[in-house]
């Protein structure tokens, strides 16, 4: 009788304890993508709360531009997101100050498959040896080039044989004066784009190995930008700055008025299809040109993490997960023509039936990309050395004093003296 009262007892407890209902957890989560991508991300996470039926999640749309100073000022107040969208652009700062929650336990922990990622996206979301998010989206660039410029001029469409010398060569064929003012006014590229293709091809860097000092004033560098100087002034196959005073090279891209233009995935769908419908531009893309030390183009990652000094860490992780689990992005695909940062979506961004064809050059582009510079003041860094870099676009004074005199100011934003 005894034994029989204990197993029922026992029964018992175990009955309440199934029964238990979990805690509810409520979950804020920030990001920046388009309309069409946020209804499509809200179905998303409407699947998510079904499968986790204790945890609701509020997905908060910001301005990419005001992102990082959200996501700054909560912490600081103390009422952070619980996870957030994270641009490579501005990782690193956040990673730095402590805002994301590092990522290579909870990955251990729960088998997450992380080796269906593209590398050099995981790459480019790591600092100091340490994973603070997961690529959801990759934006590499390559050239793209107006089809029919290249056909009225005779030159063959570009392809992954093309170096810096026979570039310059080809762009040489579209520089036209057509109004006949003495001026040109179509050209065969824009110089005023990323200049990562050429300084890295060149064996340059903005930066030493370990981050520690500025080498643009390196023989390297020097030489890349003197090259790059001579597009406007010397070879004339890009605008000068006069020429770009009221548009930009994307918009000069649409216009039919430069013949190629690097630029990122991004904007096929968003600038290029939309913008050119004007002048029923039709476009492909191939391969930015390598130079002598190999081939390099930019490359941004759009990434998910999970706040540090959020209250539901493990929670927050599981929608990380969700998020980038390949399902979104294949819908993310279909709307936009987002690079997926999972191998195994990847045909699904190959079979798109939109323009450019050659998406196979985006994905390339992948393993040679170079993300944004690892230090916490990147982004502070990069400002100032762009405008170095249009200030030798002028060409009023030589490249080589611009160079020098940047590099102290650099140098002191690395160690902090120059804030």
């Amino acid at each position: 009788m005894k034994r029989i009262i204990l197993i029922l007892a026992a029964l018992l407890v175990l009955l309440c304890g199934c029964g238990k209902k979990e805690k509810d957890v409520n979950l804020l989560v920030l990001s920046w993508i388009n309309e069409q991508d946020e209804a499509r991300m809200r179905e998303h996470i409407k699947e998510f709360e079904k499968i986790h039926p204790n945890i609701h999640v509020d997905l908060e749309i910001l301005p990419w531009a005001r992102m990082m100073d959200k996501l700054m000022i909560s912490t600081a107040g103390g009422r952070p997101p619980d996870a957030t969208m994270v641009c490579s652009a501005w990782a690193v700062p956040l990673e730095n100050k402590g805002v994301l929650e590092p990522l290579d336990e909870y990955i251990k922990e729960t088998g997450f498959d992380i080796d269906d990622f593209y590398g050099n996206a995981l790459e480019v979301c790591r600092y100091n040896g340490k994973l603070y998010s997961i690529p959801v989206a990759i934006d590499s660039y390559a050239m793209y080039y107006n089809k029919k410029m290249f056909d009225e001029a005779g030159v063959p469409y570009p392809d992954e044989t093309w170096d810096f010398d026979k570039y310059v060569e080809m762009c040489k064929k579209f520089t036209v004066d057509t109004d006949g003012d003495g001026r040109a006014d179509r050209w065969g590229t824009d110089v005023h784009t990323d200049a990562i293709t050429y300084l890295y091809g060149f064996g340059g860097r903005y930066l030493s190995e370990d981050n520690t000092k500025c080498v643009l004033n390196s023989p390297e560098a020097v030489h890349t930008f003197e090259f790059l100087t001579d597009f406007v002034h010397k070879y004339k196959i890009s605008p000068g700055n006069a020429d770009t005073a009221n548009v930009n090279n994307s918009k000069l891209f649409t216009q039919g008025k430069i013949a190629t233009i690097v630029s990122g995935s991004w904007a096929a769908d968003a600038v290029f299809s939309k913008e050119g419908k004007a002048i029923g531009l039709d476009f492909d893309v191939a391969p930015v040109p390598k130079g002598p030390k190999g081939r390099y183009t930019k490359i941004i990652i759009n990434s998910y993490g999970v706040m540090r000094r959020s209250e539901h860490k493990k929670e927050a992780w599981l929608l990380v997960q969700w998020i980038t689990n390949g399902d979104w992005q294949k819908t993310a695909i279909e709307s936009s023509q987002v690079i997926p940062s999972r191998k195994s979506v990847t045909k699904e961004f190959l079979t798109v039936d939109r323009p450019p064809r050659n998406k196979q050059a985006f994905i390339d582009a992948i393993d040679y990309g170079v993300g944004s510079l690892k230090v916490p003041c990147g982004p502070e860094i990069e400002s100032v050395m762009n405008s170095a870099i249009d200030k030798m676009f002028l060409g009023r004074e030589p490249v080589k004093q611009i160079a020098d005199d940047l590099v102290p100011t650099v140098n002191k934003m690395l160690t902090g003296e120059g804030k």
